[in-house]
């Protein structure tokens, strides 16, 4: 039976025979990955076929598979090339590749020589180097038409990128599926592998027949769901098969070979695109993937457990539908499922965009004038190149590459540890920095922080009596040694796990780091000086290539550190780096605990001296004489700031600060600080507000209102000569308050809005002024008699009078007193006077 992309075969040779660029959107099964290839190598095109591939997996199991199908040995005709790992030779027409390598190609080979066609297959997944690549083969195309680009992808938007990629042609090739029933089941707090193991189990005991494909994120997934499966009793013989891209190459094969019994394969996302599994009739998902993102803590890009789009979800789906009715179950919630993004965000959204700028430079591009099919956050490449200008890759004015820039290029990895190779080679440290790199690079080697018992605590004590006693602190030394003994032991799990090593992390590395070590050879990049220092030397490599990772630890008693800009972090417990007062952590990461606010951790950290900062960043200083406020001891002062990378260094105290700038910054915390000030009293309030009462009946005089522009010069007078604010404590503030008007406008208020009105009886009445009202006053009926009509201010305001009884409680308030003699008075005398006959009544 005929695949459905050979419904398409003949479109797709007269656009390739045409001259024009292809775009297919084929869906998953189609054969898009083995026959496309195969269709180019068929035509009459001369030179090489790329076909680029997401996934070292699916790069070398694809070339396998159509070798196979053409009768020709791997490595023949057709090949592949990981970073890793290769199989070409002179005779290769159709080679697979891993995404990274043709950005690659392209610094060797700018013109692509003896390349034909260039293949970029599940381009849906949208990694950076693909767009990159993509970008590149576009622009080539303006100088070498005779270069055909094919994008293609089962779920892939092609009127898009059909109008982005110029001189090509939309083709789709239909789907040939059977119907999958899909379900969900929410794991409701328990371990994915534990409900995948269930859901494996109840698809097994409702008779359903074939075999069943797992999705997990990782390989750590991966093995604990297998072993929940080993306790799943089903009546039946069962094949579990592991499928990961770090799988040794005979167990990949495995999973593609029939077993005689039912296969249950537990797969990363690998299985999701490329490759075709026959056989499989179900499929379990837990709805997470390892998604590559910009790893800050590390200054790389790292794999995070995500939860994956809702079209990743749907191929995932399909491939039990790819031979007969199938199931799918979703270990998620429907609700939560159906709330997901439609498609995943492209990586260059959401990764370091160091390696890429680097790469584009060189290549002669502005990253903003590239053809990108999306271009990347504006705030991604301010961070690229900030980093970049931090390694001395780019010039801090022009922006443009230098002659370090150029080197560091040379190297298939990040800038960083790029940087941190070629410093070592010139200081007789590169192969402990091979190894650093790799450690840097892959996921740590050492078990849970966490990891209880006697052993741990003891390796614990020892590391750090280790540190303490060694030439330089360094939680990075400790991890050489540790995997020093795990390679030792060739990685032995059972010697591994009794010293809380990962042997499989532990293997990654040693292979990381002879990758690293092979790319310096070719490189021409070797270490002839022996270097009796090396610690030392490998510390100040560390350094220039994490610069923006460098801390200063604020005191002994605690392991609190300043980073750049001032962010606060802390150094984790268990490092060894207890005594340094700098250091260059490896590693920085935020971690939330329950109930609490995100936390900055370091870890990874090695000891740095302060004079290798003079030697090795002699223009990244900066000295800084600033007048400052200190909110503890509520004084202003004068702080002496020196940085280096936009680390605190040295911070110095000194209380010799101007009197002038003292007076400003002191000035403009009176205000939240006005309770501490007994000076600052009713008087004072009941100034202003005198002052704002006659401005409101004497608009033509222009008064102040006491604004905050006025009380401001009221506070800088106030402040004259002091630096502290105790010192202003019992300083009044009335007189300051007052001198901010002319004695006369002084006058006119006295006269016009008089603090005290003298009465008959010799008593005087106080008088509150409120903006917007009248001016009120109280007093007893006694002090009153003799006052026959109401008492007024400012040539004519009325005070509103409170009438106090003998008491001292209000009888009457009213701005009438004659209307209150004639008519309220003579009731009243005569009850209270009844009441109260020792007081006078008239």
């Amino acid at each position: 039976m005929n695949l459905p992309i050979y419904d398409i075969k003949a479109a797709f040779l007269d656009a390739i025979s045409g001259g024009h660029n292809v775009v297919l959107s084929a869906p998953t099964g189609s054969g898009k990955s083995t026959q496309v290839p195969q269709f180019l190598l068929d035509s009459e095109l001369a030179g090489q076929i790329l076909v680029l591939q997401p996934r070292r997996l699916a790069a070398r199991m694809l070339a396998a598979r159509v070798a196979e199908e053409r009768f020709s040995n791997l490595g023949g005709e057709i090949g592949f090339q990981t970073r890793y790992e290769s199989a070409v030779s002179k005779q290769t027409r159709v080679r697979f590749i891993t995404e990274g390598i043709l950005p690659r190609l392209f610094l060797a080979k700018p013109d692509l020589d003896g390349i034909a066609a260039v293949v970029f297959d599940e381009f849906h997944e949208r990694q950076l180097t693909v767009d990159i690549g993509l970008g590149l083969c576009r622009n080539l195309r303006q100088r070498r038409p005779d270069l055909r680009l094919i994008v293609m992808s089962a779920t892939l938007d092609v009127d898009a990128i059909h109008k982005w990629l110029p001189d090509s042609v939309a083709l789709r090739a239909e789907a040939r599926t059977f119907p999958v029933d899909t379900s969900h089941l929410a794991p409701q707090a328990r371990p994915v592998w534990d409900v995948a193991a269930e859901a494996v189990g109840d698809l097994i005991q409702t008779g359903a027949a074939g075999d069943i494909l797992v999705f997990m994120p990782g390989a750590f997934e991966i093995r604990r769901t297998i072993s929940a499966l080993k306790d799943v009793r089903c009546g039946e013989k069962l094949t579990i098969l592991p499928l990961y891209g770090d799988l040794a190459a005979k167990a990949q094969d495995a999973v593609m070979t029939p077993a005689g019994t039912r296969k249950i394969i537990v797969a990363t996302n690998i299985a999701q695109t490329s490759l075709t599994i026959t056989g499989v009739r179900h499929v379990v998902d837990s709805c997470q993937a390892r998604i590559n993102r910009y790893d800050a803590g590390r200054g790389v890009n790292t794999l995070h457990v995500e939860p994956i789009s809702r079209a990743a979800a749907e191929q995932r789906a399909g491939r039990a539908g790819r031979e007969a009715p199938g199931r799918c179950i979703r270990l998620c919630a429907k609700r939560e499922f159906e709330s997901r993004p439609v498609a995943d965000t492209p990586e260059s959204g959401r990764v370091d965009l160091c390696e890429a700028v680097l790469q584009l430079q060189c290549l002669g591009f502005r990253i903003g004038d590239f053809p990108w099919f999306e271009s990347p956050p504006a705030a991604a490449v301010d961070r690229a190149m900030e980093t970049l200008q931090l390694l001395g890759a780019v010039a801090d004015d022009t922006t443009d590459l230098t002659a370090l820039g150029y080197e560091l290029a040379r190297f298939p990895c990040h800038p960083r540890l790029a940087r941190l190779m070629l410093e070592s080679a010139a200081r007789g440290c590169l192969d402990e920095a091979t190894l650093v790199a790799a450690l840097l690079s892959e996921r740590p080697i050492m078990a849970d922080r966490k990891q209880k018992g006697e052993a741990s605590k003891e390796r614990r004590r020892d590391h750090r009596k280790r540190g303490k006693d060694a030439q330089l602190q360094s939680d990075l030394f400790l991890l050489i040694d540790a995997f020093e003994q795990a390679r030792q032991a060739e990685f032995s799990v059972d010697f591994c796990r009794s010293q809380g090593i990962h042997a499989d992390a532990s293997r990654q590395v040693w292979r990381a780091a002879k990758h690293f070590r092979d790319v310096c050879r070719r490189n021409d990049i070797t270490s002839e000086l022996v270097n009796v220092d090396s610690e030392i030397a490998l510390a100040q490599c560390l350094l220039l290539a994490l610069p923006d990772h460098l801390a200063r630890r604020r005191d002994k008693g605690s392991l609190i550190c300043e980073l750049r800009n001032g962010r606060r972090a802390e150094l984790v417990r268990e490092s060894v780096v207890r005594d340094a007062d700098l250091l260059v952590a490896g590693e920085i990461r935020e971690v939330t605990g329950s109930g609490s606010s995100p936390k900055t951790l370091l870890s990874m950290a090695c000891e740095v001296r302060s004079e290798w900062l003079d030697q090795l960043f002699p223009g990244a200083w900066a000295f800084e004489d600033a007048t400052v406020w200190n909110e503890a001891k509520r004084a202003v002062e004068e702080r002496l700031t020196t940085r280096c990378l936009g680390v605190v260094i040295e911070d110095r105290i000194d209380t010799d600060v101007d009197p002038k700038i003292a007076a400003e910054i002191l000035a403009s915390k009176l205000p939240e600080h006005r309770q501490r000030l007994e000076g600052w009293n009713k008087d004072v309030d009941a100034w202003i507000r005198r002052v704002r009462c006659v401005a409101e009946w004497f608009p033509e005089r222009n008064f102040i209102s006491y604004d905050d522009t006025d009380m401001s010069i009221v506070f800088g007078e106030f402040c004259v000569g002091e630096r502290k604010l105790d010192a202003l404590r019992k300083k009044p503030m009335l007189p300051y308050v007052m001198n901010l008007l002319s004695y006369e406008d002084q006058q006119f208020i006295q006269k016009m809005a008089p603090e005290k009105l003298q009465l008959p009886s010799g008593r005087s009445m106080r008088i509150k002024y409120r903006p917007g009202e009248p001016p009120r006053g109280n007093a007893k009926i006694q002090d009153l008699y003799g006052v026959d009509q109401t008492p007024s201010v400012a040539n004519g305001q009325r005070l509103l009078l409170e009438i106090l009884g003998p008491n001292m409680r209000p009888v009457q308030i009213t701005d009438d007193l004659a209307g209150f003699w004639r008519e309220l008075y003579p009731e009243i005398k005569k009850q209270l006077s009844r009441r109260y006959p020792k007081h006078e009544w008239r």
